[in-house]
């Protein structure tokens, strides 16, 4: 199993090289894009620093979709909540 990971991969990482842009079929698209050059700090000087390439993937919008859906049920209050509260659905104090 660990293999095939491996060349799913390294396939990926070979075709980014080279094109810039990997299509996943029914997924999205992984694609290089370059961050454009900032103004930052270095140490108390201010300088530009270079953009740089970072990896983004863009889900289809059926996978985007999929995954908006799942997401709706989730109030992010659900680490705070006691786990018997949704089970029994009642405040516990």
């Amino acid at each position: 199993m660990e293999q095939f990971y491996m060349g799913f991969v390294r396939a990926i990482s070979k075709e980014l090289k080279e094109k810039g842009v990997v299509n996943l079929p029914h997924l999205g698209q992984f694609a290089l894009v370059k961050v454009k050059d900032k103004l930052g700090w270095a140490g108390k000087v201010q300088q530009i620093i270079k953009g740089k390439y970072v990896l983004k993937f863009y889900p289809n919008e059926l996978w985007n979709k999929y995954m908006t859906t799942k997401r709706e049920d989730i109030t992010g209050y659900e680490a705070g909540l006691d786990p018997r509260e949704k089970v029994l659905n009642i405040e516990i104090e």
